[in-house]
């Protein structure tokens, strides 16, 4: 985060100094017949220089983003390689594997929807002598489950 940080800072300097050489652009324009040609030299290789600054801090900055691009993407795979890692251990190769694709079938279980679509937006519950029915609500998708078993799903229209 600090790395971030400082790339903001590294903008803010940019951003100043580049409305430094506007600034002093224009005040050589409307100045420019008063000034003597030394203090325009001067004043003309200081801005060179800075922009040469400016120049070396921007590639600078394009390349640290650069680097930060590739290791989020990078990240992104170890996070889904890990997912996909831990539905397997959990469910075992198969079952685990169509849990991390987000697959749905009947006779999965409560917690294996949850692990493959995560936290529903509603859940429903009704218990009965003869069982426990439980909807799961993601979306316009419902899902049926009794007893834990997921017995069918609907997908309404809006």
């Amino acid at each position: 985060m600090s790395f971030i940080k400082l790339n903001q800072m590294q903008r803010i300097n940019i951003s100043v100094s580049l409305l430094l050489f506007l600034l002093l652009i224009g005040a050589a324009s409307v100045f420019g017949q008063q000034m003597d040609r030394k203090t325009y030299d001067s004043k003309s290789d200081s801005l060179k220089t800075l922009k040469e600054k400016l120049t070396e801090q921007n590639t600078a900055s394009h390349a640290a983003i650069d680097s930060l691009k590739k290791y989020i993407s990078k990240l992104d795979d170890l996070t889904q390689k890990c997912k996909h890692d831990a539905a397997v251990m959990k469910y075992g190769n198969d079952i685990g594997t169509r849990v991390y694709e987000g697959r749905v079938w009947k006779g999965m279980t409560e917690s294996m929807l949850k692990d493959s679509w995560g936290k529903p937006d509603k859940i429903h519950t009704n218990k009965y002598k003869w069982g426990v029915f439980t909807q799961y609500y993601y979306g316009n998708i419902t899902y049926f489950f009794k007893n834990g078993k997921l017995i069918d799903w609907q997908q309404n229209s809006k």
